[in-house]
């Protein structure tokens, strides 16, 4: 029984080491993210005319839809956010 419950452990330390992993790799990609805005507000500041500030806010908005959001791998957090659920479960029913 020592056996399983130490597979067990290793296992929900491996499920705490991916969540802390995904929950990093959302953060670096938002750390990307505020750099590549920083970029569109440069551009924003340097526009002449505000026909091309809007230009520059659209592709701003552009940006965040298609490369950011889709980075954030939020469906690889939620997975985790389950995962750490289950564990919680059993660690209840374990007591």
């Amino acid at each position: 029984m020592t056996v399983n419950r130490e597979l067990k452990e290793l296992q929900a330390q491996q499920v705490r080491a991916i969540a802390k992993e995904r929950l990093q790799s959302a953060i670096n990609s938002l750390q990307r993210a505020m750099y590549d805005l920083e970029v569109y507000s440069d551009k924003f500041d340097n526009a002449s005319t505000d026909y091309e500030r809007g230009k520059v806010v659209n592709y701003a908005i552009n940006h965040l839809y298609c490369n950011i959001q889709p980075n954030l791998r939020i469906d690889l957090l939620a997975d985790s956010q389950s995962e750490l659920a289950k564990l919680e479960v059993s660690n209840a029913q374990n007591v």
